[in-house]
């Protein structure tokens, strides 16, 4: 088969949308199938620009003229993603390579609209990779409301560009609900299924008989408890109770890094200057080749989710953070996929929020070495089970070669997806 895979981001630019793609783009050539990918020239953060075409393990990756202006502000966003349309548009008129699917994700927002309109000139099937459910986002953002006619017209589209897809793929069963809701219109129903991320096959935990380099070169000592929030500090996420946490233990407490960028950032900052009693400190984003031994380094990962953003997002850090064996203290609503699979697996600490003596409570028995141990095991087995790349990108090619998930808009997972329910967890 001859696969055509739309994002506006592809390695080697670091944007994990197109490290995805492309774990699933290997594995579609490894099983026989011909693949290219339509992506951008520029980065993420606008700053690199890469070859205009080339073969990446097998993989025909096209890149298109599109402005960079990256992060700075949301006028550059809205500029690269028109830019990016306009090139991808142009460049599916004049394609000829006869796809028999095209599979888009979400970066930008509506690209499977594109990939439909593609579809039919090209009369194949298309499959749609939703990593963020849009125009929920915007309600969450409070960039909209639901009761305005621009979140009236950005459902419509949704659900026109998600009818008669091949599958659609999501990223656990909360999102999977909320993205089936916009295929049940009366009409036929595509399919919408769920595989959870996966990790890097880097990611394995540190010989503990080992020293970590990384952790003595950041000073921090062997005694002490180093609580890890790594990657994007971004709208969705929860840091008040964390904040707040910090300021009340003080340097009795763990020390407290936040580690990447993100809108949030700004805020985490101020509020330490403001507390400097507070045991917190601040690290950028990690080079790919030093991110094992940065996840090691840590004894207890953070991890939140604000209620309003659950089935809207499944951030992929939980992955990550199990892959190396440290354990994860989640803070945010119940009902979503990250809290669920740390129940499921004993791997963490899960509180509600707003909940701040109960997270102390929960970094009460942080403390404990051996606590720490049992359930960074737990993570560990998890992730084994449920979070390999190998096992993920052969679901999800399966799903996209033609077999068929769910009936009538009903969701469903693969039989290699996690199945168990959702339950609650009290300290």
């Amino acid at each position: 088969m001859n696969f055509l895979l739309l994002n506006q981001f592809y390695p080697p630019d670091p944007a994990p949308t197109g490290w995805y793609l492309h774990g699933l783009a290997r594995e579609l050539v490894q099983r026989g199938h011909h693949v290219k990918a339509l992506c951008s020239r520029r980065s993420y953060d606008g700053k690199d620009s890469f070859a205009r075409r080339e073969i990446l393990n097998g993989v025909e990756v096209v890149r298109l003229r599109a402005t960079g202006f990256g992060r700075r502000g949301f006028a550059g966003k809205m500029a690269d993603y028109c830019s990016f349309y306009a090139s991808l548009a142009t460049a599916l008129l004049l394609d000829r390579s006869k796809p028999d699917l095209i599979l888009s994700l979400t970066t930008p927002p509506y690209l499977g609209v594109l990939a439909k309109l593609a579809a039919r000139r090209h009369r194949c099937r298309h499959a749609h990779w939703i990593m963020d459910v849009y125009p929920d986002v915007m309600y969450a953002h409070g960039i909209s409301r639901k009761d305005d006619w621009v979140y009236r017209f950005l459902s419509r589209l949704t659900r026109f560009e998600l009818r008669g897809a091949g599958a659609v793929l999501s990223l656990g069963p909360n999102m999977a609900e909320r993205v089936a809701a916009y295929t049940r219109n009366g009409k036929a129903a595509s399919p919408v299924s769920w595989v959870p991320l996966w990790s890097d096959p880097d990611l394995v935990p540190w010989d503990e008989s080992k020293t970590n380099s990384l952790r003595a070169d950041r000073g921090w000592s062997g005694k002490e408890v180093v609580f890890l929030y790594s990657g994007n500090m971004g709208l969705g996420h929860r840091f008040g109770e964390f904040l707040e946490a910090a300021r009340r233990l003080g340097h009795a407490g763990p020390r407290w890094v936040f580690s990447g960028g993100g809108k949030r950032r700004s805020e985490i900052e101020a509020f330490a200057r403001s507390n400097p009693e507070a045991h917190i400190e601040f690290l950028d984003y990690v080079p790919q080749n030093q991110l094992r031994a940065h996840l090691c380094a840590a004894d207890v990962h953070l991890a939140s989710l604000d209620s309003g953003w659950q089935g809207l997002m499944v951030p992929s850090k939980l992955q990550g953070s199990f892959a190396v064996g440290r354990p994860v203290l989640y803070v945010g609503g119940r009902n979503c996929e990250t809290a669920a699979w740390i129940l499921e697996s004993g791997g963490g600490w899960v509180v509600e929020e707003n909940d701040v003596n109960g997270l102390l409570a929960a970094i009460q028995q942080t403390a404990d070495g051996n606590e720490r141990r049992k359930r960074g095991q737990a993570a560990y087995e998890f992730a084994r089970r449920n979070f390999q790349m190998a096992a993920a990108c052969a679901s999800i090619s399966e799903l996209i070669e033609g077999g068929q998930v769910g009936q009538n808009g009903e969701t469903a997972a693969h039989p290699n997806c996690i199945t168990r329910p959702i339950f609650e967890r009290r300290f």
